[in-house]
Order: C-alpha cells, then structure tokens, then sequence
C-alpha cells in the first residue's frame, strides 16, 4: 500500500490507499520532522504520510528537512529546528498546523506562540550545534493554549486533504445505520438505512439516455459497499461531495454480491470547527 501511495496511480485516492492500509494493520501517522521523508515511508507497520501530500509545502524545504537531520541527526526542538532550516513563516505554520512537531509534547498554540520567540529569519541558519552563541529565548508566562477534540482532523482535511482518524467520529449524529455492510447479505429484499462515507462514483447513461450512478462507500468499520443510483432517485438526491451519507434503499442480489438501490440520500453534517 506505501508503494502505491507513492506511485501517485490507481482507480482510487490517496485517502482510500491509506484507509486500506490501516485495515491491513498499519498505523498510520502525519507528516513528522523527525521521522518524514519527502514520500510516504514505513517502519515496520508504522506508515508516516510523506511531506509531498502536504498542499503548499515547498517541494525544496522538504528536501532540505530531510537532508539536515541525515546530516546531523534529529531535530530536537521548535528551536532547533528553526535554527537549522531556512524556513518562512507561512511554511512553518503549515507544518506545525499538521503537527510535526508533537515529539516535543507542546500543542499547537503552544508551538505557534513559541514560533515568534524563535523563528528568526534573518539569522544565518546553521547545525545547531556549532552556533557560537545559542542563547535561550525569554521564557514568558502563558495561558492556557489547548485544541479542541477534532481541530487536528479538520487540519489534516485542510492540508492533506483527508482526515487520519475514522471520519465516522466527525459526524455530529451517533447513529451509524441499520446495519453493516457485512450484515447486507442477510437482508436481501429488505429496505434499510445505511451510513457510508463515499469513496467514489461511476457515471452510466440508460437506455432512455438518462444519467445514473454506481457509488462505492465504506462503513463505520471500514468495510466496502456498493450503491445504486437510478435517474429518479439520482435526480432527487444527488452526492454533495466528500463526506458521510445516510443512505435510504433496498438491499439486492446481483450474482451473489449485496448492494444497496438508494431511493433516498441526505450528506450528514460533521461536528463544528472549532479551529482558532
């Protein structure tokens, strides 16, 4: 799955590569400084996503990050690294935001705040350890600077494009369907209630010329599930985009395989975002 993460093909999105990743039993992290590589890498079944799905990183600062610490090992702090990357602002906020920098235990308010002690862009950068001078910044007393419960998820959806967590726990209902999709095949004929996070989508045209759709979802539990859109119920409820749906329809048989034939759709709203 790493390999075809990084070979940027295939039918599907990054997004579902890493969801059937972690079904096998990967663990998956966010981009680190200290343990990123400017593509997707595993370590064992520890999958970190690559600093190449970050949008608006520069490709040359990634490279570099990665260069440094094989030169002179691990960055050790917000400081440390900052002192040893020639790195603007903006480009930092972006990794702080993706929380790169959790392995020093701080926040990311916490971080942002120390950022402007000691991002200096007009210091010449340098292996922190042979700096002449390595003074410590005035330490100052702080309030208390906590994230909300989902702020890191919402950050991933904003910088990688998808959250790393269920998005199933993002929704501000509870109710998860009638059933699972491994439980479909023991409703065939019966009219049921789903939730599927969508995946992706087939367009077809009738024989009449109207247009349809063949969807694909996963469950709250990751497994796949196939959905029929006829013209009518298409026109009346059509996909809104990425995200969760509860999906109204009758479970039929097609050669042995389950599927779902929507009658009704409705895109089910995820929690606020309580972000900055």
């Amino acid at each position: 799955m790493t390999a075809v993460i990084n070979n940027f093909g295939g039918f599907y999105s990054t997004e579902q590569y890493v969801h059937e990743a972690r079904m096998c039993g990967a663990k998956i992290e966010a981009p680190c400084v200290n343990n990123s590589t400017y593509l997707t890498n595993i370590y064992g079944t520890t999958i970190y996503i690559g600093f190449v799905h970050l949008a608006n990183l520069e490709q040359k600062l990634a490279h570099a990050i990665v260069e440094e610490r094989q030169l002179h090992g691990d960055y050790r702090s917000l400081k440390d690294f900052s002192h040893r990357i020639n790195i603007s602002k903006e480009q930092l906020e972006i990794l702080i935001r993706i929380g790169a920098f959790r392995f020093t235990g701080m926040n990311k308010y916490e971080l942002m705040w120390e950022k402007n002690a000691v991002h200096n862009p007009l210091i010449k950068h340098a292996y922190a350890g042979e700096m002449l001078f390595d003074t410590e910044p005035e330490n100052f007393t702080l309030p208390i600077l906590s994230e909300t419960e989902h702020e890191q998820s919402f950050d991933e959806i904003e910088l990688l494009g998808f959250p790393l967590c269920n998005p199933f726990d993002l929704l501000q209902t509870k109710f998860r369907g009638d059933i699972r999709a491994t439980q479909m095949k023991d409703f065939i004929g019966k009219t049921v209630r789903m939730v599927g996070y969508y995946v992706c989508r087939k367009w077809v045209t009738t024989s009449k010329g109207d247009l349809m759709n063949f969807g694909t979802m996963t469950d709250v539990d990751g497994h796949f599930f196939d959905t029929v859109h006829f013209p009518p119920s298409l026109k009346a409820y059509a996909f809104q985009g990425k995200g969760c749906y509860i999906v109204l329809g009758k479970v039929v048989d097609d050669f042995g395989f389950a599927s779902l034939e929507v009658s009704k759709m409705v895109k089910l709203p995820f929690v606020k975002d309580g972000r900055y």
